[in-house]
């Protein structure tokens, strides 16, 4: 489909391009990778510089904020980085679940640096490991429940963390903290829509009612049904929601500016019904299900 926006959606600010290049120079202090992905696009929310920057690194790719999508969107995830040769787990971090499995693989990885440095003559010590992922991916928040406490700032938005910063975990485990890694530039708009839609993007790369209507757009596009499960109602305009929720300025005019935030609270927070913005496609050569739209950020 065509973008619905009038204008494109690039967000690539200055904190960000310098904590990658950073990236680059700090990888060989690290003996692991872990790559958050959000439930919700949970390939689409990779993205290739992660491989670039990793390059033979151990990797582990978490699933984050599994309460907001449907249970099979965390088994095709799974099955889908497994079936690259990653191990995957999902995690709920308000929750806690996924939690001791994420340890135990960290335990692991660890476990086998002690064996490497053994045979090379050298004492064990404690297990670095970066931790990667788009924007509002979850990372601060992993780290702080990893910790049990409040160490690394934390809020619902991008580009909350802005420079690299190592953690102290446990006794056997430090993690470098980094802040979003996003593309310089996107040139599918589909998947800036949704990345925007998920909140990895920016409120400031465009105008929240230019977000929340494209959103709805592609929304009863590629997923027909799900604005009806939300509202009642479809197709629906801004204008309707408005109407719904009278939501009124002076003179009875809609407002479409607390519609649009009201939308985009109700999509990321699952208030009405969880979902998966990824679309799928089943295959006849493999069990596992591919992603049928392959966008920029995983050609």
């Amino acid at each position: 489909m065509e973008t619905p926006l009038a204008n494109n959606i690039q967000w690539f600010p200055g904190h960000i391009a310098k904590a990658q290049r950073q990236l680059r120079e700090k990888i060989g202090l690290v003996d692991c990778v872990i790559e958050l992905v959000d439930a919700r696009l949970p390939v689409s929310s990779h993205f290739p510089f992660v491989d670039e920057i990793a390059q033979s690194k151990p990797r582990l790719v978490v699933v984050t904020k599994v309460d907001l999508a449907p249970p099979e969107a965390l088994k095709r995830a799974i099955a889908y980085w497994e079936s690259k040769g990653y191990p995957c787990l999902g995690i709920n971090v308000p929750r806690k679940e996924g939690l001791k499995e994420l340890k135990q693989a960290l335990d692991k990885f660890h476990e086998d640096l002690s064996v490497k440095m053994k045979k090379r003559g050298r004492l064990p010590r404690k297990l670095r490991t970066m931790v990667m992922g788009l924007p509002n991916v979850g990372k601060s928040s992993l780290i702080n429940a990893l910790i049990n406490k409040r160490s690394a700032k934390v809020g619902n938005k991008p580009g909350v963390t802005r420079a690299l910063q190592w953690v102290r975990i446990s006794h056997n485990l430090e993690l470098l903290d980094t802040p979003g890694v996003i593309p310089p530039s996107i040139s599918d708009q589909i998947l800036a829509i949704k990345l925007a839609l998920i909140g990895s993007i920016s409120e400031y790369a465009a105008d929240p009612e230019d977000i929340a209507e494209a959103s709805i757009e592609v929304l009863q596009t590629l997923f027909p049904g799900h604005i009806k499960q939300m509202y009642g109602l479809e197709p629906m305009t801004l204008d309707d929601l408005a109407e719904q929720r009278g939501f009124l300025l002076p003179g009875h005019a809609y407002d479409r500016r607390r519609a649009a935030e009201s939308f985009l609270h109700d999509f990321r927070a699952a208030k009405h019904h969880k979902m998966s913005l990824e679309v799928w496609a089943e295959t006849e050569e493999t069990d596992v299900d591919e992603v049928e739209i392959l966008t920029e950020l995983n050609e």
